[in-house]
């Protein structure tokens, strides 16, 4: 799963203004920009690699540079917390949206190495789909260089404040992401009997465990 989560950061960008427009032409903007900055980025990965090869907290920050502005954490922070997150203290919202951004960009950037040899695919457009500037569904596959295929399928909406398409989830092989991760939550506050606090701070500590060993280089930004 987190290797499949570092190809889905790729997806998690702003990625082309919107346009109005009806459900066929939705899912043919979403369509393109998301084909758009696959191919973007793969690019840049590719002609990069060596930086994660040599120096994997300098490539790390990279990406975080390019891609942490770009990803609404407060808005994944919300699915995943879910109602908990009315309950949270600004704080608390603000220090999990934080550790989730570095595990993500953590994986994604532990897994960039393994894709040499994956191929994404673009699939048409769905035409039996009511889409909407809150939801409209991209499909993918991934190709594994033996031959397995990974169906990926991305939510998208229109971040109305910057009038770009954005993601808001991602069903992977049949695993909806967003609830994955929102159910490990919910765990954690029934562990803790409730409290949020304890639960966010456990939270915390194991995305915090996983990319200890990223950080900052001496002078960056």
């Amino acid at each position: 799963m987190i290797r499949m989560l570092a190809l889905i950061m790729i997806l998690l960008a702003p990625l082309a203004q919107v346009r109005a427009a009806d459900s066929n032409e939705l899912a043919e903007q979403a369509h393109e920009v998301v084909r758009r900055t696959t191919t973007k980025v793969m690019e840049k990965i590719n002609a990069n690699r060596h930086i994660y090869v040599s120096d994997k907290a300098t490539f790390y920050w990279e990406l975080e540079d390019v891609l942490g502005p770009m990803v609404d954490f407060r808005r994944l922070t919300r699915i995943i917390m879910g109602d908990h997150y009315f309950n949270a203290s600004k704080e608390q919202r603000q220090r999990f949206a934080l550790a989730f951004k570095r595990s993500l960009l953590s994986s994604y950037a532990t897994g960039l190495i393994e894709f040499t040899d994956y191929e994404v695919r673009m699939l048409p457009p769905r035409k039996d789909f009511d889409h909407t500037a809150t939801n409209t569904l991209v499909d993918l596959e991934v190709v594994t260089p033996s031959g397995k295929v990974f169906p990926i399928t991305q939510s998208m909406y229109v971040n109305y404040a910057t009038r770009t398409w954005m993601a808001q989830n991602v069903i992977v092989n049949g695993i909806n992401v967003g609830k994955l991760f929102k159910d490990q939550f919910d765990e954690l506050v029934r562990k803790n009997d409730g409290n949020i606090g304890a639960a966010i701070e456990d939270w915390i500590e194991n995305l915090e465990d996983q990319g200890r060993e990223l950080r900052r280089p001496k002078g960056a930004g």
